[in-house]
């Protein structure tokens, strides 16, 4: 291990040693890499064993919020995590620069805009080894399986099904991954029973 790398785990272990106090938990081996944006006091963020948060990462949960990151998952330049209510992220998930994953979006209606019209909050899950590119917003609801990769730039919203490939604004299913990682177009349940 290089020294630059080990002062990255020096960080690592005195954010486990705040805890509950800043994180509610940081596991063992994780790494803070580059300038740290550490969360309000008090606030229900865990982060699992061997993970990397690279430079200006940004977890926030509001009053009852919970953010919960499993092992060995990383979090590339940018990144906010922001949770009114839950969002679970699994392990081995690779998360590109300037992600933004939200469980909340704005009510909005054109006769009175945005402001104080409340907002529309439902829990996000990310299963294991996803692996979203740069510039991805992941909303309300979304539930993304084991197995997919996520375009660059992509608005993902809803459930989707494992090992595909999700593109677009909105996103959606454009290509099936198999085991052996090569693609193929992408067929949906319905197609197939015709």
């Amino acid at each position: 291990m290089n020294p630059i790398q080990a002062l990255w785990r020096i960080k690592g272990q005195m954010l486990r040693m705040t805890a509950p106090i800043l994180f509610r938990r940081v596991g063992a081996g994780t790494m803070f890499i580059g300038k740290t944006r550490l969360p309000l006091p008090f606030q229900r963020v865990s982060i699992g064993r061997k993970c990397i948060v690279n430079s200006g990462v940004y977890f926030h949960t509001g009053r009852t919020g919970r953010i919960e990151v499993g092992d060995q998952t990383s979090f590339n330049t940018g990144c906010h995590i922001v949770a009114s209510e839950a969002i679970e992220i699994g392990e081995r998930v690779a998360i590109g620069e300037y992600v933004s994953i939200r469980d909340q979006d704005h009510n909005f209606t054109p006769a009175t805009g945005v402001r104080g019209q409340g907002y529309r909050v439902a829990p996000i899950v990310i299963e294991d080894n996803v692996w979203i590119g740069r510039g991805v917003h992941i909303g309300p609801g979304t539930h993304i399986r084991s197995g997919t990769i996520v375009a660059a730039n992509a608005v993902v919203r809803g459930a989707h099904p494992r090992n595909v490939l999700l593109a677009g604004l909105p996103a959606s299913p454009r290509r099936t991954i198999l085991p052996t990682g090569e693609t193929i177009p992408f067929v949906s349940d319905a197609k197939q029973d015709r």
